[in-house]
């Protein structure tokens, strides 16, 4: 029987490391894609401003870059374990006060830069507390709708109130990003269809309202629309990103050899760098990237298809819309489809309080995924 029992649980374990092993690739993937798109943006960093950006030194902002991407790893180790944490609701809502909290202060003592005050300098450090809220909304969106009485009165207030706070300090493009990612939330998670007009419809109203509040918003808006008629028609930063673009041809000018990094485009290695890259590699390399970053966003999706935890998978799924809709909102400034809007380009732009956002997504997206598929083998083995 002894014997019996011990071919049984080797067995048993053999199968299920066989069918962790069939999901586990996805997780593998995200890594190495992540990996990859790190070491890209490392590079093109340093690529962008070794010119000496703001008088510093060549190495300046690739060091600086380089230490963002350690904390950020840290903040992805912490974040991988909340799936071994037994009171989340503790972490969740404090993640989300603090990042409120930061944004609070940002508004009342933080660096006005474009017009708005988005920073919070800390010696050389400045900390932008909007890319931190972006995960801290969609984890505790998520966990709202896992209770069995879903709140949707504290959902739509804890919504409204960061777009309205991420209004009140000029950021309208960090509180349209957010507001996409809960919408597909709230679809997936079975919103009725009256209320998804309702949301939209009053969404659409608030991003009219708050346009039309400020006259240089109007400005900005009507005088882009040129563009889409005549690309010579952009405004000076635009213009240039279209230019760096058209110089790199087919193949590029060459890795470090880019003519608008050197003070024509503004922005060039944080929010624009995707015109570097496409002026340094080409037209070839730029589609590359394009299509690394969506393979980054397949996986993901993917992975949060295969999670079987309701919390996982919608926050999952939250992450790889954000993914998604700053990707293409980057990637459509800097081809002149929209007006510019100061968004970071994930894992590739100098930012670093977005670097250490997204790596501490990626790390919860590992850590919710992962430890929910074993646990689910392991109960269908008992």
């Amino acid at each position: 029987m002894l014997i019996k029992n011990k071919k049984t649980k080797e067995v048993n374990k053999s199968m299920i490391k066989s069918k962790i092993g069939t999901t586990m690739p996805n997780n593998v993937y995200l890594i190495i894609v992540v990996a990859i798109m790190l070491i890209i943006g490392s590079y093109m960093v340093f690529s962008a401003s070794y010119v000496g950006v703001d008088s510093n030194p060549p190495w300046y902002y690739l060091l600086r870059h380089l230490l963002f991407m350690m904390a950020g790893l840290v903040m992805g180790f912490l974040f991988f374990n909340i799936g071994k944490v037994k009171n989340k609701s503790l972490i969740i809502y404090s993640f989300f006060i603090i990042s409120i909290a930061l944004l609070i202060t940002a508004y009342i003592f933080g660096n006005i830069g474009g017009g708005s005050r988005r920073w919070i300098s800390l010696g050389s450090i400045n900390i932008q507390p909007s890319e931190l809220l972006k995960p801290a909304l969609i984890i505790l969106i998520a966990h709202l709708l896992t209770r069995k009485k879903k709140p949707y009165i504290w959902i739509s207030l804890f919504t409204a109130g960061v777009v309205f706070a991420l209004v009140a300090i000029e950021n309208l493009s960090s509180a349209l990003i957010i507001i996409l990612p809960i919408l597909v939330m709230l679809i997936v998670n079975g919103l009725k269809k009256e209320h998804y007009f309702a949301i939209l419809g009053l969404g659409s109203f608030g991003i009219a309202y708050f346009l039309i509040t400020k006259t240089y918003r109007v400005i900005r808006v009507l005088n882009f629309f040129p563009v889409w008629l005549n690309p010579l028609a952009a405004d000076y930063q635009a213009k240039q990103s279209l230019y760096a673009l058209a110089d790199g041809g087919i193949f590029g000018v060459g890795i470090t050899n880019s003519k608008q990094k050197f003070f024509h485009l503004p922005e060039h290695h944080t929010d624009f760098i995707f015109a570097i890259v496409g002026e340094e590699l080409g037209f070839l390399g730029a589609v590359a990237l394009i299509l690394l970053l969506f393979v980054l966003s397949f996986i993901i999706i993917q992975i949060a298809l295969e999670t079987e935890n309701k919390f996982g998978k919608l926050a999952i799924l939250g992450f790889g819309s954000l993914f998604i809709f700053q990707t293409l909102l980057n990637l459509s400034v800097v081809v002149a489809l929209v007006p510019v809007t100061g968004v970071t380009l994930p894992f590739i732009s100098y930012g670093g309080s977005s670097l250490v956002s997204f790596l501490l997504i990626i790390g919860f997206i590992l850590g919710v995924s992962m430890p929910r598929k074993r646990k689910s083998y392991e109960n269908k083995r008992l």
